[in-house]
């Protein structure tokens, strides 16, 4: 019996952990378990090729929301072609609803609900001896026109009988995920009773002992995996436990990064000690605020301490040392319009690294869309379920921030504008939902949210943006537009209005600088080993007319012809794609 294992990924980097813990619970089975991957922007006829290739006996398929239309759609056709195919899904978008899913669509045979990996054995079992399935837990089946639903499967209490998902060679060394993101847990269940959260649905924390995560962290290292993503609801919500698996990370060394979803107000100071010592781009903190208005919070029972949250946030910013990651959540109980600027003025000026703007997804099973009536709820009746307007905020208000997000997308999450955005932000009556909602308007007006931009193009429309604001200087920020636009790599074609041609002289002066050793010694000693074509290639000097890096560190800029040296070739880009320095021709 061959088994199919597959999935529809959001991208091509992303990886499923579900399907690789189903396929490692079954090994000792007698029988042929395949994993094949592919994304939701992969043509659905080709996919449906490659699945139909392997004719597998069983096919199963992991579902969620953003994947969940096309892989139904997938499973009616290939039903057709495969008609003696036995169709499983699994997953959290089929485990609520699984006798009306059945129902609607035929070419399911079976679903298997809630934790998998137990049930999924046991129906593995069955099927190799041919036995009934009526005794399986967690388990929903067709039989004729009948459609059964067994009762629920308890949770796995001893998370360490689960073995490692990934598959290793011979040395002990990861293979079969080249090229993408590895997720890993070292828990499963949540501590809090988020209504919005599904994970919420099942309370209580279990942990996979120490001991066992210690050796899969090794391996990951051992790997040299790029990037871990931790699924761990709430890493720290036993504290002395994340700094223990802190701390072994950082005895580990490594090249991996390890990116942790994070309670941003259980971060104490015994653990921002221990974490002021971690080595830059080694950890990667994503922490959900979603609300700062109490309200909001008490509505969706979530306890949330902002203003330790700020402190943390602050101090970890002072290393410089781990990308820090906000969620903001538009749509929430109890928050309309005018508060949710609040919210996103109070993250904001926290200035993490990405700020990321969402919108509420009213998940099957959480407590907002089993209440959504309380707040007069509607939401799309397809996935990803997500809201259109309740009591609070209208639909055209909805619409108002998503354009927001997206520009909020491009302009500050890809940290080409910061200096930029800083200035306008302070124009703005230091008010960066003002900028944003007025950058938006004039972003609309023009239907630039109609057409794709390039990276230059982008630059080319903030000047066009500035240019009719009353009372700005406009040449210092074409200026600092200018300077952002430099400080991320050495430039080739500029924006229109931010080149020209330097005086022959400037340019004399710039091609001598690069082969005067002395100013090489001062300035790139790490250079002096080069010629003066290598260092120009990896370096970049501008001349501009106001002196920025001045303006920069204390908000004051003076007009004065400043030549500015840009160097390139940086260890670690995680915060900054270059380095800079006023110098003297």
């Amino acid at each position: 019996m061959t088994i199919l294992l597959t999935t529809l990924n959001s991208k091509f980097v992303h990886s499923n952990l579900a399907i690789r813990y189903l396929k490692a619970f079954c090994r000792e089975l007698p029988v042929d378990i395949k994993i094949q991957e592919f994304t939701i922007n992969d043509h659905l006829g080709k996919v449906l090729w490659q699945i139909y290739r392997e004719k597998p006996d069983v096919l199963c398929f992991s579902c969620y929301i953003w994947n969940i239309r096309e892989s139904l759609m997938l499973v009616d056709s290939l039903k057709k072609v495969l008609p003696t195919c036995k169709v499983v899904l699994g997953g959290p978008e089929v485990s609520f609803d699984s006798y009306r899913l059945m129902e609607e669509y035929p070419a399911i045979d079976i679903i298997v609900r809630g934790e998998g990996e137990e049930t999924f054995y046991e129906l593995v079992k069955s099927m190799i001896a041919g036995e009934s399935l009526d005794g399986i837990k967690g388990l929903s089946f067709r039989d004729g026109n009948d459609i059964y639903e067994n009762e629920e499967r308890p949770t796995i209490k001893d998370l360490d009988n689960i073995p490692f998902p990934y598959d290793l060679d011979e040395e002990g060394y990861i293979v079969g995920v080249d090229n993408k993101i590895i997720y890993y847990e070292t828990s499963r269940g949540f501590p809090f009773n988020f209504q919005y959260c599904l994970s919420s649905a099942t309370s209580g924390v279990r942990y996979f002992s120490l001991e066992r995560v210690k050796k899969d962290l090794e391996t990951f290292i051992k790997s040299k995996i790029p990037q871990v993503k931790l699924v761990d609801r709430t890493f720290n919500c036993n504290p002395s436990r994340a700094m223990e698996i802190f701390k072994t990370i950082m005895d580990m060394g490594g090249e991996t990064n390890f990116h942790f979803e994070m309670g941003g107000d259980l971060i104490d100071d015994e653990m921002l000690k221990l974490l002021e010592k971690a080595p830059p781009g080694l950890f990667q903190f994503e922490i959900g605020v979603q609300s700062t208005k109490e309200e909001t919070l008490e509505a969706m029972k979530r306890k949330n301490d902002f203003e330790k949250l700020a402190k943390a946030v602050q101090a970890l910013q002072k290393g410089r040392n781990i990308h820090l990651h906000l969620d903001l959540i538009a749509g929430l109980p109890e928050e309309g319009y005018n508060s949710f600027k609040q919210s996103f003025n109070d993250v904001y000026k926290l200035k993490p690294d990405r700020l990321q703007l969402g919108f509420l997804k009213l998940l099957k099973g959480s407590g907002l869309r089993n209440n959504a009536s309380q707040w007069d709820y509607k939401y799309t009746s397809y996935p990803p379920y997500e809201v259109l307007e309740n009591r609070y905020i209208s639909y055209g208000e909805i619409l108002t921030l998503k354009g927001i997000e997206d520009l909020l997308e491009k302009y500050y999450n890809s940290h080409r504008f910061r200096y930029s955005l800083d200035y306008l932000v302070r124009y703005f009556d230091d008010n960066p939902f003002k900028f944003f909602e007025s950058f938006n308007r004039y972003w609309e007006e023009r239907d630039y949210h109609v057409i794709s931009h390039s990276l230059i193009r982008l630059y080319e429309i903030l000047l066009e943006f500035v240019e009719q604001l009353p009372n700005i200087d406009k040449d210092l920020l074409k200026e600092i537009i200018k300077f952002d636009y430099v400080s991320q790599g050495r430039p080739g074609k500029y924006p229109r209005r931010l080149g020209g041609e330097l005086p022959k002289e400037i340019r004399d002066k710039i091609s001598l600088f690069f082969k005067d050793k002395k100013k090489i010694a001062r300035y790139l000693p790490k250079y002096e080993h080069l010629t003066a074509r290598q260092i120009a290639r990896t370096s970049h000097i501008e001349i501009f007319r106001y002196d920025i890096p001045e303006g920069i560190k204390t908000g004051s800029y003076k007009k004065a012809d400043t030549a500015v040296l840009f160097d390139y070739n940086l260890p670690c880009k995680i915060f900054e794609r270059s380095r800079w320095i006023r110098i003297e021709l």
